[in-house]
């Protein structure tokens, strides 16, 4: 009976090693793939950081230069459309005053198919 006993106890050991060895090697098998996903992780951070991070940098610098210049070309338009009509303004103001110099009533004329100034038939 003893060598049933210690076969019993050795049997026992050796079960609850290979119990103890194959819950370690399930945890360090996740533990490993854990590490790995970090390491990946960090890697494509890492490439990011060094390619592409100067790349977006140097897109939001071209963005911000851009529409800098969208203002102040919007900031001119208005400028010069502002300019062009106090040109027309006096212009208008010049024909008016032409018209007038040359005893011509504006209402009495109308331009024929060549442009010119023709008499209006009543």
């Amino acid at each position: 009976m003893a060598f049933v006993e210690h076969l019993d106890a050795i049997l026992g050991a050796l079960g609850g090693g290979l119990v103890t060895q194959l819950a370690n090697w399930g945890i360090n098998r996740k533990k490993g793939k854990q590490e790995v996903n970090a390491m990946e992780i960090d890697n494509i951070k890492e490439i990011v950081d060094s390619v592409y991070q100067p790349l977006i940098d140097q897109q939001n610098k071209r963005i911000k230069e851009l529409e800098l210049e969208v203002r102040e070309l919007r900031e001119e338009r208005v400028r010069l459309r502002d300019e062009h009509q106090k040109e027309i303004a006096k212009l208008q103001k010049q024909i008016i005053e032409i018209t007038k110099a040359l005893g011509m009533s504006a209402t009495e004329h109308i331009r024929n198919s060549k442009g010119q100034f023709t008499k209006k038939d009543d």
